[in-house]
């Protein structure tokens, strides 16, 4: 585009050159024209930008810690039901030690050749079960018999009775206490229950479960997790630094439990406030980092489990939102300034002919020509125009796949850095497919973890019996096990609690796949039929079957019919206990009345009023 002035022919001395430019008529048009839209230009690029920018991000950042918050707290379930199931996952054995007539007859009569025969045995339960110890205490606090008995931290002789498990099974008949050994100088959990016998309090059996497997089971894990007891010190932690360190006072921190203790004379956790009730900030080698703090009580009330999302995910969704946001807006900012210089072209043009139709009528065609072409360019910037109405809908198409690609991409990112090459092509190709499943499963394992509240009342079997299969739909797929359903339409309500019948099943369906490991024919059929007020409800696989002199061996405690080290036997004892708790049966026999043809478990429950 060009600026034209009246030529006034050649200059003829300085004055002439010094003299100010007179522009012409056409040309302070020009210049008016072009004036407003390079102040819109300045005001888009140094206003527009910015703000934009701003307000994207910030949006989009506030969408990103709710996802990060959604998500941390679901990961935090998830590692809850683990800590759960690491404690509770032996929780059986000392009561059915409790209940062993060999214990209740050593207290009775702790003679030298009983004490060792115990002394061995419970050697032998807690190396089968990983722990760090299992004893046995008599009525005053005494320890009698334990699994450690030949070592020189041996509990045998020591009297325990001020421990606060000893005392809490002998008034409660059971007692969790987590503390420092005394004679061994190990922090673990123990889990107590009182010994009865001839109708008296004999003493208490107790089990020793130390962390080290669960921590070395987090340390792979993105997060930083800790679990704190109601005096607010870390006690189980995957960042090693951070054990029996003390959580700090000082910054305002939202938590399910408040400290009880002091933290005076401890080492606190290095912790900053990082700007919420829920931020923490650390330092870092690359300066100060911030973190979601999500924390859950645990069941009881005495622990609370935390965990530490890092929010770099969040600071790149906003960054990129936010440059996102400045080029859609610098693009649109250039898009109208070029479509008004078109404008201003379009303008000086039809001047110029106004101003050359008054001086040259002759070019009446040529002046019509250049209005055709001006028509021409017009059609074009209509064009132009049209596109950038169409590019505020083509980013909100393109935005959402790239807010996803990065949110995949931050994980690969992180697989990148630890140099875990296979694992980045395994997440990039698996993903996508994967996010609907972990969620379905997530809720499964939710509803499945959580602590059943001993309450009996109205359970519907048809739902106990697809939650169990849910949960076990993996296996029984690997297992290309075929499953056979025959139930009722209509709903049959049992006397039971959820989780507990739940558990049930889970129980002898696993142990149905188990039992048809390497058969040819692997077929499990479920079956119910209610009538006058029980409702008798089957699980039958296809199976090798039970020996007839295992059959009524088979809910005593530890007793197993699988290989060592593939369980505890004490799967069916634990089932065989709840149905009765419920006020059923559980009985085993072998289909068709002999070995080799499989084995049908039969679960006798009573109906409510509600069923059929």
């Amino acid at each position: 585009m060009t600026l034209l002035t009246h030529p006034t022919g050649p200059a003829t001395d300085s004055t002439a050159l010094s003299s100010p430019v007179t522009l012409s008529p056409t040309a302070q048009l020009v210049a008016r024209a072009l004036e407003r839209p390079r102040r819109l230009l300045m005001a888009a690029l140094l206003l527009g930008v910015p703000v934009a920018s701003a307000l994207a991000a910030g949006w989009v950042s506030s969408i990103a810690v709710d996802d990060l918050k959604e998500s941390a707290r679901a990961q935090l379930t998830l590692y809850n039901a683990n800590l759960r199931a690491e404690l509770e996952r032996h929780a059986a054995v000392p009561l059915a030690l409790a209940q062993d007539a060999e214990v209740g007859a050593l207290l009775s009569n702790p003679t030298p050749a009983a004490v060792d025969r115990l002394n061995r045995k419970l050697q032998d339960i807690a190396r089968a079960l990983d722990a760090l110890a299992l004893y046995v205490m008599d009525a005053k606090g005494t320890t009698v018999a334990a699994s450690n008995w030949d070592s020189a931290t041996s509990f045998v002789g020591e009297n325990f009775s001020y421990r606060p498990y000893f005392r809490m099974a002998m008034d409660q008949g059971e007692g969790h206490h987590f503390a420092l050994g005394t004679t061994s100088l190990v922090p673990g959990y123990y889990t107590a229950n009182r010994v009865v016998a001839e109708n008296r309090t004999m003493g208490a059996v107790v089990l020793k479960l130390g962390f080290d497997r669960l921590e070395r089971a987090w340390a792979p894990s993105q997060e930083k997790l800790l679990v704190t007891d109601r005096d607010g010190v870390a006690f189980i932690t995957n960042v090693p630094s951070w054990r029996y360190h003390a959580l700090p006072r000082r910054i305002p921190i939202s938590l399910p439990i408040m400290p009880e203790g002091t933290s005076e004379g401890l080492d606190v956790l290095p912790w900053a406030f990082g700007g919420a009730s829920d931020r923490i900030a650390l330092e870092g080698k690359g300066g100060q980092q911030r973190y979601l703090l999500t924390s859950i009580a645990m069941p009881g009330g005495d622990w609370t489990l935390h965990s530490l999302t890092s929010l770099d995910p969040v600071t790149a969704r906003a960054w990129v939102a936010g440059l996102l946001a400045a080029a859609t807006v610098a693009m649109a900012a250039l898009s109208a300034y070029a479509i008004a210089l078109r404008r201003v072209a379009l303008v000086e043009r039809i001047a110029l002919q106004e101003e050359s139709r008054a001086e040259l009528e002759c070019r009446v065609a040529a002046a019509t020509a250049d209005l055709r072409a001006a028509e021409n360019e017009l059609t074009q910037a209509a064009k132009l125009a049209a596109l950038g109405q169409m590019s505020a809908g083509i980013a909100h198409e393109i935005n959402q796949p790239l807010a996803a690609m990065r949110s995949f991409a931050d994980n690969a990112v992180v697989l990148l850095e630890r140099g875990r090459m296979d694992a980045v092509r395994d997440n990039l190709a698996e993903i996508a497919e994967l996010t609907d499943r972990m969620a379905a499963i997530t809720r499964q394992l939710k509803g499945f973890a959580r602590r059943a509240s001993g309450t009996l009342g109205p359970v519907s079997v048809q739902g106990a019996v697809a939650q169990a299969l849910a949960l076990l739909e993996s296996k029984l797929r690997r297992e290309d096990i075929t499953v056979e359903v025959d139930l009722p339409d209509l709903p049959v309500r049992v006397v039971a609690e959820d989780v507990r019948l739940q558990q049930v099943l889970v129980n002898l369906i696993g142990n149905a796949a188990d039992a048809m490991r390497g058969c040819p024919v692997r077929r499990l059929r479920i079956g119910l039929v209610a009538a006058e007020g029980e409702a008798l409800l089957s699980v039958a696989d296809t199976g090798s079957g039970v020996a007839v002199a295992d059959l009524s061996r088979l809910f005593v405690p530890f007793f197993t019919t699988k290989e060592a080290g593939e369980g505890l036997g004490l799967g069916l004892s634990i089932s065989h206990g709840i149905v009765e708790d419920f006020g059923g049966s559980l009985t085993a026999a072998n289909r068709n009345g002999k070995p080799g043809h499989g084995a049908v478990f039969t679960l006798r429950l009573m109906t409510t009023e509600q069923s059929l």
